[in-house]
C-alpha cells in the first residue's frame, strides 16, 4: 500500500513559494484563501481558491460592444471589491498590465488559457501559461456560497462579446450571457 502524506504547516515569512496557500479577512468579515499560481518577475501571482461570497455580472446593461476591458465586473473588481481587501494585502499588491494597453489592475479574472492550459472558445498569446495546479481538474472547480459554482473568465466567447467563458461546475469550459450572475475568483499580485 502506498500512502502520501502532505503535512501543512503555518509560517511566517516574506516569501512566497508556488502552491503557497494565504488566508485573510475582507473588511466585510468573509474570510478568504489565496493559492500562488504563477511565479513573476514582479512577485508572485495568487488567485482565490474558491469565489467571493457575491456572484456578478460581466456587464449591467446591454453594449453594442462588450469585451473584459470594458466590462462592468472589470471596473467593480478595481473599485468596490478592492477596496473590501485588507491594507496587508493590500499594501503589497502590484498592479497588473492590462493586455497590450498602459493600463494596471489591481485585480482581475483568469483566462482560459491560466486555467484550461489551452484555448477553447478564445484566442491568446502562447506565451500566457497554465496556473500552477490548475492541471488537475479538481483545483478548476470552485465553491460559492452554496456549494460548487460557475465562474468568469475573461475571454469572450463571441466576436461581438455578448457571451464570456466560465469555468462549469465540472471544471471544464462553458460559455454564458454576460448579464448572468456569477462567481468570481480574483487574480492579484503580491511583491
Amino acid at each position: 500500500m502506498k500512502v502520501t502524506r502532505s503535512i501543512s504547516t503555518t509560517i511566517e515569512t516574506e516569501q512566497f513559494e508556488l502552491g503557497d496557500v494565504i488566508s485573510f479577512t475582507l473588511t466585510t468579515g468573509e474570510e478568504v484563501k489565496a493559492k500562488a499560481v504563477l511565479e513573476t518577475p514582479e512577485g508572485m501571482l495568487f488567485m482565490t481558491v474558491d469565489c467571493l461570497k457575491d456572484k456578478r455580472k460581466m456587464m449591467v446593461g446591454e453594449s453594442s460592444l462588450i469585451s473584459y476591458a470594458n466590462s462592468d465586473l472589470r471596473k467593480k473588481l478595481n473599485s468596490e471589491i478592492l477596496s473590501i481587501f485588507p491594507e496587508e494585502i493590500k499594501r503589497r499588491m502590484v498592479g497588473m498590465r492590462m493586455g497590450n494597453t498602459n493600463e494596471f489592475d489591481m485585480l482581475r479574472i483568469p483566462t482560459e488559457r491560466e486555467i484550461l492550459g489551452e484555448n477553447i472558445y478564445d484566442d491568446e498569446p502562447e506565451s500566457v501559461r497554465q496556473f500552477y495546479g490548475m492541471e488537475n481538474r479538481r483545483e478548476r472547480i470552485a465553491l460559492g456560497t452554496v456549494g460548487v459554482t460557475k465562474y468568469w473568465l475573461a475571454n469572450r466567447f463571441d466576436e461581438i462579446g455578448f457571451y464570456f467563458v466560465v469555468i462549469d461546475t465540472d471544471g471544464n469550459a462553458d460559455f454564458r450571457n454576460c448579464l448572468g450572475f456569477f462567481g468570481v475568483r480574483p487574480v492579484f499580485l503580491l511583491a
